[in-house]
């Protein structure tokens, strides 16, 4: 070396002299000083000497900080930082791993804030937290989702890098397509790339593969999916949420609130006219098939009513507490090739009393909002559901036409078989087809003759109840024969089977926020072998369809009506001077004629008067209250009520026995965090897999407390395959690579003994190696390895000879 390079190396070298008193290090023997930056890494320079406790410190909090950083993906910081503590830009020799519990855990850093957030999510969600009607700011958790998964994607890579430098620390060899494959795990395109497949098809031992892949594959198919998890779960739902729950009594019996035998015994007398007003009298509110019947004929224009014909799906009902629905369909069965009447009309309603108590409680509930500080004040609906063990009338009304041909006609009566009956549960020798255009059963009493002595006039639509036998009409309620008008001896009849019968419902009455008034019912069929529904099925209930007949499955209770009973569905109008089925008939659907508006009418009267047995009972009990200071008055106890932990009514246990008891549920509509539905829970289990993955690398390097960071980018690696001697194995890949041989290559990182003292340099090797020289040249813990030497090496332009190794592994096939 000539005297010019000669004073430039010096002073070099007194530079980095400096550098290391600035560090507070004692003053050095210049030349030891020398020795030691030529021969060995800063850290043992640094460490080692009991005389610089100040400088270690602040080289291994560096350290630390550094690897924090690293970890995190803030390698510019670590310049920034490096820049400040006075570290020149030059490369130094380096641990590829390390043991050290505290730089393990400075490392896994990455990992707590994506762990901590999805493991939060899931919890919140799995206990269910309702927040309010409405979420200032709800877009940004769109944003926060993204970075989360962004978050949870880097953790996963740290975790697919740990797992290959796990393998690489033993020395043990990987396909060359899984060293850089946390690089690639947003890409789902990767699960058939080849090299994934080049994995597949390796040499490596079996149980290895299948942990490559497996560690390679499921990291994929998480790092694809945290995301929408994470998004489905940071983001609250507007649904239905549980608000509370309580058991009401009524002062009635089952026997006399569903009662299976209807008798006229134990109707009021004043019933025998429609000028009721308390709503009591099974005609009550008959008026309603009225409007019904109306709207059918006005709901569209008469040039469109032809080809479209519809009719409203339910009219209203009023009770004395609350308001409910006549819900009715017509031609049940109209393109069915099942032998029933076509134009067959179905109709149920809530039962009354019951609705009533359930208005009386939403109103106490809503009361009770006043009494608390609860959240459940800010929510946009309240609706309060019966589920189990009640049931509101269900029926079913089939008419088919037929003539009586003067007095003399003696033909036996045969009305339609009984609706909803399966024919093969009928005896054939009681079905007909000749009397009505569809089957039919004969009276085995009934004469034609007694029905033209129905009492009325001529002119309007009359009504003989008939008691159907139960024997052959096993499952009908009740019959009716209407006489149409008529000027002559010929009368017109339309032959009626009604079927009716108590189906399990359940009852749902939605109110205004903090509203207390008279509720809407609504329902829908409840099955009992159905598991208690959640939150989220209050919404699905509110809209089902709440009409299905078909006996003996449903509904589980028939009804039996006497004649008695069914004349107090006919009451004359005094104000009209007609009777009920002549009014209604005579506002009968004008394009479907008068089988299907008998159907219709029939179904309707005996669906709302069933509805009104039991409707002066009442809601009972004492009420648990609070004293409130601001409106100076005692509340129900709304903290009570809403955590669902008791009974907010208290009923003596001796009165009471007997008593109708109903549990009413309560829910409000608002955001909320909660499990619903299958999606949601899928989406939880993926971010506990993740948890889980996280927790095992966590509990990894807690224990052995190696860590790493390197080979975790493109330019590393490449500087390592650069540095690395080359390999006649992957000939021809210097413009890509194209076939699945270079991919199924094993390829180790193996150490390779310097000269003169310096680190070992690390370096790939292709192909098989046998294990004993594996485990001798495999990477160390704690070891600084550093670049190779070159001999001639010139400053000045930067080009020099490569200096081989005087030590390479043998064994290398």
């Amino acid at each position: 070396m000539d005297g010019a390079k000669f004073d430039e190396k010096a002073r070099v070298e007194e530079t980095e002299i400096a550098s290391i008193q600035w560090y507070s290090i004692p003053p050095l023997n210049e030349a030891l000083a020398l020795t030691l930056l030529r021969t060995t890494s800063w850290d043992s320079v640094v460490k080692p000497l009991p005389s610089a406790p100040k400088a270690t410190r602040i080289q291994t909090c560096a350290e630390y900080v550094s690897g924090t950083l690293r970890s995190l993906g803030l390698n510019v910081f670590v310049y920034v930082l490096q820049h400040f503590l006075g570290i020149g830009l030059d490369e130094i020799p380096k641990k590829a791993f390390r043991r050290d519990r505290v730089m393990a855990f400075c490392r896994a850093m990455i990992h707590v804030l994506p762990f901590i957030v999805a493991l939060g999510e899931v919890t919140i969600n799995w206990r269910g937290y309702y927040i309010g009607a409405n979420i200032d700011g709800l877009n940004y958790l769109q944003f926060a989702a993204k970075l989360h998964e962004m978050a949870m994607q880097s953790s996963l890579a740290v975790i697919v890098f740990a797992y290959m430098r796990h393998v690489v620390f033993n020395g043990d060899a990987l396909p060359i397509g899984a060293m850089l494959s946390g690089l690639h795990l947003t890409q789902i395109s990767y699960l058939w790339s080849m090299e994934l497949w080049g994995v597949a098809l390796s040499s490596i031992p079996f149980r290895r593969k299948l942990s490559v892949m497996s560690i390679i594959v499921v990291t994929v198919l998480l790092a694809s999916t945290v995301g929408p998890s994470s998004a489905i779960l940071m983001i609250p739902n507007l649904n239905y949420w549980p608000a509370g729950s309580t058991q009401i009594w009524m002062n009635i019996t089952a026997a006399d609130l569903w009662p299976s035998k209807l008798d006229g015994s134990v109707v009021p007398e004043y019933c025998s006219q429609a000028l009721d007003t308390s709503n009591v009298c099974p005609s009550s509110e008959w008026h309603a098939l009225s409007d019904y019947l109306s709207l059918a004929n006005g709901i569209l224009p008469p040039s469109f009513q032809g080809p479209y014909s519809m009719s409203p799906y339910s009219i209203q009902l009023t009770g004395q507490g609350s308001q409910r629905q006549l819900i009715i369909q017509h031609h049940i069965y109209e393109n069915q090739s099942a032998p029933y009447d076509q134009a067959a009309a179905q109709a149920t309603t809530q039962q009354g009393a019951v609705a009533d108590a359930l208005s009386a409680t939403s109103s106490l509930w809503a009361v009770a909002l006043q009494s608390s500080d609860s959240p459940f004040f800010d929510q946009r609906d309240a609706v309060q559901s019966i589920v189990a063990d009640n049931y509101q009338p269900y029926t079913l009304a089939s008419c088919g036409a037929d003539v009586i041909q003067g007095s003399t006609d003696d033909r036996p009566v045969a009305f339609p078989i009984p609706p909803g009956s399966s024919p093969e549960m009928l005896s054939a020798a009681d079905v007909t087809d000749s009397l009505l255009q569809m089957l039919a059963i004969l009276h085995p009493t009934l004469t034609r003759e007694e029905i033209l002595d129905t009492p009325g006039s001529k002119s309007d639509y009359r009504v003989k109840w008939v008691e159907l036998p139960t024997r052959p009409f096993h499952g009908s309620a009740i019959g009716a024969v209407i006489l149409q008008p008529t000027t002559n001896d010929t009368q017109g009849i339309l032959v009626c089977n009604v079927a009716a019968g108590w189906g399990s419902s359940s009852m749902n009455m939605s109110s205004s926020p903090a509203v207390s008034g008279t509720g809407v019912a609504s329902s829908s069929i409840y099955d009992p072998d159905r598991t208690l529904p959640q939150a989220s099925d209050y919404s699905q209930r509110i809209a089902e369809s709440v009409v299905t007949f078909g006996y003996p499955l449903f509904p589980q209770q028939p009804v039996s009506i006497s004649e008695s009973w069914a004349r107090y569905l006919n009451p004359t109008i005094p104000t009209m001077n007609t009777t009920v089925i002549n009014a209604l008939m005579g506002n009968k659907m004008a394009l479907r004629g008068d089988t299907t508006s008998a159907n219709i009418i029939l179904a309707g009267l005996v669906a709302n008067a069933l509805s009104r047995t039991g409707l002066g009972s009442q809601l009972q009990g004492e009420l648990r209250t609070v004293f409130n200071p601001t409106l100076n008055a005692s509340l129900p106890d709304g903290e009570y009520w809403f955590a669902g932990t008791g009974d907010v009514f208290t009923v003596d246990p001796l009165a009471s026995k007997d008593w109708v008891k109903l549990r009413v549920d309560t829910s409000v509509e608002g955001y909320a965090f909660g499990i619903d539905g299958i999606a949601a829970k899928l989406t939880a289990a993926v971010l506990l897999i993740y948890c889980a993955l996280v927790l095992a690398h966590l509990l990894y390097a807690a224990t052995s407390g190696i860590s790493s960071t390197s080979w975790d980018s493109v330019a590393e690696f490449l500087v390592l395959a650069v540095n690395s001697a080359p390999s006649m194995r992957v000939r021809n890949t210097c413009a890509g690579i194209q076939q699945m041989g270079v991919f199924r290559l094993p390829v180790r990182v193996l150490t390779r003994q310097a000269t003169d003292g310096e680190e070992d340099h690390l370096g790939l090797v292709f192909g098989v190696v046998d294990e004993a020289t594996a485990r001798r040249c495999r990477v160390q813990e704690n070891r600084d390895y550093g670049t190779m030497l070159r001999e001639g090496e010139d400053d000045d332009d930067g080009v020099g000879d490569e200096r081989g190794f005087r030590c390479r592994c043998r064994g290398v096939l």
